[in-house]
């Protein structure tokens, strides 16, 4: 077969993605590439970040997979200067995933669940194991802090 006749097959730029908050485009060359995936997902790879269409939820983003419609996560991206991970144990993550800190990004899955009483909700976010993101080179992986001082259901 003459290579030169040969496509090459190319991914898509963008990808429409039907979420639960309405159909959002994601861009391919933004994607995050987790090696290892989500705890519980292993098999789920890439990953897209976008707001949320609703103003109520202004401080969440999106956290969908780009190759899987039906998963998604909401997530709320750490502010570093919050002081609620000490540096030490930031830089410790940073360095065994070789992310450099200019360059890294905070995220934490958040939990909703009905409330007790039955009357509203109620939202907690796993601070044992935040998403370290590499912004460069748009990698990131699900890190388990060693310090049980981090909750895994922190309220919000």
């Amino acid at each position: 077969m003459d290579s030169d006749k040969v496509a090459k097959k190319e991914a898509p730029e963008s990808v429409l993605v039907e979420t639960r908050f309405g159909d959002i485009e994601f861009s391919w060359d933004k994607g995050i590439y987790m090696p290892i995936g989500l705890l519980g997902f292993p098999e789920h790879h890439v990953f897209g970040i976008a707001s949320i269409p609703n103003t109520s939820l202004d401080q969440f983003k999106l956290y969908q997979s780009l190759t899987d419609a039906n998963l998604s996560f909401i997530v709320a991206p750490y502010n570093m200067e919050s002081g609620v991970y000490s540096d030490k144990d930031l830089e410790i993550a940073m360095k065994s995933l070789a992310i450099e800190q200019k360059d890294a990004a905070i995220i934490m899955v958040v939990t909703v669940r009905s409330a007790t009483d039955g009357k509203g909700i109620t939202m907690s976010t796993n601070l044992r194991a935040p998403v370290l993101i590499d912004t460069v080179r748009q990698v990131a992986w699900q890190h388990i802090m060693p310090n049980d001082k981090y909750s895994v259901q922190h309220d919000l």
